[in-house]
């Protein structure tokens, strides 16, 4: 699973037809797909992330360069807008791809993979650095609110505690963190907009406005405006992340208008913000602090407030930033393992939308950059990862030039070359070392890459993985209502708890502070909220939702007719095969009694048989009969149970065909019982004609009761047969190549072997030794191969013969040739399930059977049935006593004279008294809802019993075994007649 397997991806750029296509390659490489299951709102809110990275970078910019940093956020924002729309080409092109800017840039390197892997690593990067930047960022921001009072903050449990909370949420699923971040953007991007806007206006119309422009534009080097674009470019470039969402989101065409939306949402903040700071952030010794810059603009329009709403933009922006960066990191990391540029283990992904692997490689990098601890060089790395990515997407751009997809080649080649400067220039101007840092990681991830590649460590390999996710079950908690009301208790509780302790101790505060660690804590609870209902609520609702939408697909698509009635039989749901059962649609169906369709049946459902027929008649239609199964009595609710509010289940099958043959059949016989009487005086006439009266009445009577069979086999086992036939043609091809190569290899071998001997004089003994031993393996080995190859070829034959079961002749069968390959088809199907499944078989066959007069196809079945059934009871109880039992399986045949006997039994737990008399009804079973659907016993009752007039018995002792007794009788013409 880990070898690095290259492909041209289905991009147009290469056209040689031995290249699999992309579709193909990621189908092969993720067993576990990333699924589309988030809506436009959610991914509109990821892709409002980067407009707020304007309130981190804008305050140390200004402080810096003064009014001359507009020079620096213009370029920048152009560029930014230019790549928005460049992405959102690149998205339609590509809308399977996830992680956004980082693949894309692969992609279009695909010549180049090395260097499409260091971009995309450096990306990854510059985004995994955001959680534990924004928690040094917060906790320095509550650190100075505290510092008043006296109290002493804990760094460390805040700063691991807000780099920690992002990923708590995202390990629960993507639709979690999705909802979270859209609820808190919205606002902080809406205030973030009046903060622009407002401040723009007061400058242009307030009478105490310091006027619209500067007095004076002071002057700064190329060296200097490099310095600074090395971090203004990255926060305009990072505002393309709706790109990341576009390959689960339920409508990607939407996710890719909105980078369009964005990119005309640039300027405001870049631009405007920008402007409005460096017109009204001009108090001495506010140096580059985010909070007192924003504070002294955004005090002389919002007044009082201003405190409390710059809190609120930084908390915000910084908690919605860590939100979007443990989204879109894994995504990048998912789409490269994919694309056969790193490990696949990172291309796993879990039923509920996790990058388990992905996700935790992210959280493991986190903390290692909170242990550094240090925000001013962690900034500086990540930026130099996230601008040399940027600057290799526009080389990247420029290179596939000639694709239509690609907008603006010749400025991407221009971009490119200011970027390569500014990265060269400005990282130099900062700190080379920080710089080489940068510069330097993404090869050490990919290191890291390659030795988890060829780590035969089992989380290392995608198959440990989807192996614990499959294993995985969130089952339905039966007191849900219960959990969720504690949980809202113990959150409402301790909140207000919290919020009371603090507020006491906040009233030794100034106001502003107070209120600053207010907003602080409320957004905080409100997403530790959201964490603790992920790992509480949210499993149980998806499992109900998921149990739910199961439930109403089998519903809908069932083939019979379902009804489900109220405690008094009157209808109250039904399936679509009812209108055409009973040829009344839904509406005319709903609140109509049962019984009143079905005049056979008694008023009260309680009295109802289980399995009955009852007669359909109906105004203007043909009398039909019906096959009635009902179900146990079963609360719709458990917490009604006690108010009487019960629910039935009905399964509804049109048996008037097959109703029809039969008294055809009975009619047939009538007659000619009527003609044997009439030619009982005639028996003088001559013995052809009686030989030929009793051949006429054989074959019409093989013809009706033909019909009869075909009718009962299309019903029950229509399905079946196309589905294992499928399955094993498909895999006989392949076998076939196997068994014919490896014939073929035989004879070639032998050739060379034969040749060497010719030469063996031409070389020394001691090397025509070891040619002569190697090539005797080999041939050894071949023959194994082929060996091998014929009994799985065996096996397919056996998958053949049982899914042949359409026609329904009977055969003279060999009973015991039939049972011997069964139990082998048994075998092997347990062993696909269950691989670590064995069982000892041990067989008593009676030779003197001879060959039975059988339907084989339906014979087959219910041995497979049975058999099944058998393996599943002694691997359960294998599994329950461990290595102290050894599961067996006894198979005996047994001739009575004019009938045999077949017995097999298992050394299971038995089968409990209590629901020994059901086994044989439809439906019913005793195995968890995904193993089983109680209609195996049901069928091959009905095959041997009706079908061959044979009988089915079962003894059993529970905790010690469970044997099922087939008679069948030898002579079934006679019977037939």
């Amino acid at each position: 699973m880990a070898t690095d397997i290259r492909h041209q991806p289905e991009n147009g750029y290469h056209s040689e037809p031995t290249q699999p296509s992309l579709r193909e390659n990621l189908n092969r490489r993720s067993p576990m797909r990333l699924q589309p299951t988030l809506t436009t709102l959610e991914t509109w809110g990821f892709g409002l992330t980067g407009p707020l990275l304007w309130i981190s970078g804008a305050p140390a910019i200004h402080a810096a360069l003064g009014p001359q940093a507009i020079f620096v956020w213009l370029p920048a924002t152009i560029v930014g807008m230019l790549l928005n729309f460049q992405m959102q080409s690149l998205g339609r092109k590509w809308p399977e791809m996830a992680g956004g800017t980082p693949n894309y840039t692969a992609r279009l390197l695909n010549n180049y993979p090395w260097l499409g892997r260091y971009g995309a690593i450096g990306y990854f990067f510059s985004w995994l650095s955001v959680p534990t930047i924004n928690a040094l960022i917060i906790t320095a921001l509550i650190q100075a609110n505290l510092k008043p009072l006296g109290i002493s903050c804990p760094e460390i449990l805040l700063q691991i505690g807000f780099t920690v909370l992002a990923f708590i949420v995202a390990f629960s699923g993507t639709r979690a963190l999705s909802i979270l971040h859209l609820c808190f953007v919205l606002p902080a991007v809406g205030f973030l907009l009046v903060f622009c806007t407002q401040g723009i206006g007061w400058l242009l119309l307030s009478p105490a406005s310091p006027g619209f422009f500067p007095d004076s534009w002071p002057s700064f080097s190329f060296v200097e405006w490099a310095k600074w674009y090395f971090f203004g470019a990255y926060a305009t470039y990072a505002c393309e992340t709706a790109a990341s969402f576009v390959a689960d989101s339920q409508r990607p065409g939407e996710t890719l208008r909105f980078l369009s939306f964005v990119a005309w949402l640039i300027p405001i903040p870049y631009l405007a913000g920008s402007w409005v700071l460096m017109r009204l952030a001009t108090e001495p010794g506010l140096q580059d602090d985010t909070f007192l810059n924003l504070l002294s603009a955004a005090k002389l329009f919002w007044g009082p407030w201003a405190s409390f709403m710059v809190t609120l933009l930084i908390v915000a922006g910084c908690l919605l930033s860590s939100a979007t960066a443990v989204s879109n990191t894994p995504r990048v990391l998912y789409q490269l393992a994919l694309d056969g540029h790193i490990s696949p283990v990172f291309g796993v992904v879990s039923p509920r939308g996790v990058l388990g692997p992905a996700l935790l490689l992210t959280f493991l990098l986190s903390l290692i950059c909170l242990a550094w601890g240090d925000i001013g060089r962690l900034v500086m790395v990540g930026t130099s990862g996230g601008l040399s990515a940027f600057t290799i997407a526009h080389l990247g751009l420029w290179v596939r030039r000639d694709r239509p997809e690609v907008l603006w080649p010749w400025w991407s080649g221009g971009f490119f070359l200011v970027e390569t400067v500014v990265l060269i220039v400005g990282g130099l101007a900062w700190n080379w070392q920080d710089l080489l840092i940068g510069l330097l990681l993404p090869i050490a991830i990919l290191a890291v890459d390659a030795a988890i590649r060829h780590s035969a460590f089992p989380p290392f390999h995608p198959a440990w993985w989807i192996k614990l996710y499959r294993g995985q079950s969130y089952r339905i908690t039966k007191d849900f209502v219960a959990l969720q009301v504690g949980i809202l208790i113990f959150l409402i509780c301790s909140t207000a708890a919290i919020a009371w302790v603090i507020r006491a101790t906040l009233d030794g505060l100034p106001a502003d502070a107070a209120n600053n660690l207010l907003i602080v804590l409320v957004i905080t609870v409100g997403f530790v909220g959201v964490a603790v209902a992920c790992w509480t609520s949210l499993p149980q609702v998806v499992s109900m939702n998921e149990a739910r939408e199961g439930a109403e697909q089998l519903f809908t698509i069932a083939l019979d007719a379902i009804v489900v009635l109220d405690e008094t039989g009157v209808i109250r749901q039904t399936n679509p095969a009812a209108e055409s059962v009973f040829g009344i649609g839904t509406t005319g169906l709903l609140g109509h009694p049962l019984n009143k369709l079905l005049p056979g049946l008694a008023f009260e459902p309680d009295r109802w048989p289980s399995r009955s027929e009852q007669t359909l008649n109906l105004p203007d239609r043909d009398s039909r009969i019906l096959e009635v199964a009902i179900s146990d009595r079963f609360s719709q609710n458990a917490s009604l149970s006690n108010q009487g509010m019960q629910e039935y289940v009905v399964i509804l099958r049109d048996i008037s065909d097959r109703k029809q043959a039969q008294e055809s059949l009975q009619k047939a016989n009538e007659e000619l019982e009527i003609k044997v009487e009439n030619r009982t005086s005639e028996l003088t006439h001559t013995v052809q004609q009686l030989q030929n009266e009793i051949e006429e009445r054989q074959r019409i009577e093989e013809n009706l009761r033909a019909m009869q069979n075909q009718i009962v086999v299309q019903e029950k086992l229509a399905s079946l047969g196309s589905l294992t036939a499928g399955i094993a043609h498909e895999i006989r091809n392949p076998l076939n190549f196997v068994n014919n190569f490896s014939e073929l290899s035989a004879e070639l071998t032998e050739e060379l072997f034969e040749k060497i001997e010719n030469q063996a004089q031409r070389l020394d003994p001691e090397t025509s030794d070891d040619i002569a031993e190697l090539l005797t393996d080999l041939k050894a080995n071949l023959k194994k191969i082929n060996q091998h190859g014929q009994r799985a070829d065996k096996i397919v034959g056996n998958m053949l013969l049982h899914s042949r079961g359409q026609s329904g002749h009977w055969e003279a069968t060999d009973i015991n040739s039939l049972l011997a390959e069964y139990i082998n088809l048994a075998y092997h199907g347990m062993r696909a399930k269950e691989p670590a499944f064995n069982i000892t078989i041990e067989t008593d066959y009676d030779n003197d059977i001879g060959e039975v007069n059988v339907v084989p196809q339906d014979i087959g079945r219910v041995f497979l049935n049975i058999i099944s059934n058998a393996c599943y009871a002694a691997y359960k109880k294998k599994q329950e006593m461990g290595a102290e039992f050894s599961p067996l399986l006894d198979v005996r045949t047994r001739n009575l004279g004019d009938a045999i006997e077949i017995r097999i039994r298992d050394n299971g737990s038995g089968i409990k008294p209590e629901v020994l008399d059901k086994i044989f009804n439809p439906f019913f079973t005793t195995k968890p809802p995904a193993e089983g659907t109680g209609l195996g016993l049901s069928i091959s009752q009905d095959v041997i019993v009706q079908q061959h007039r044979g009988e089915l018995k079962v003894e059993t002792e529970v905790g010690d075994y469970t044997e099922f007794i087939i008679t069948l009788p030898k002579k079934v013409a006679e019977i037939r007649s």
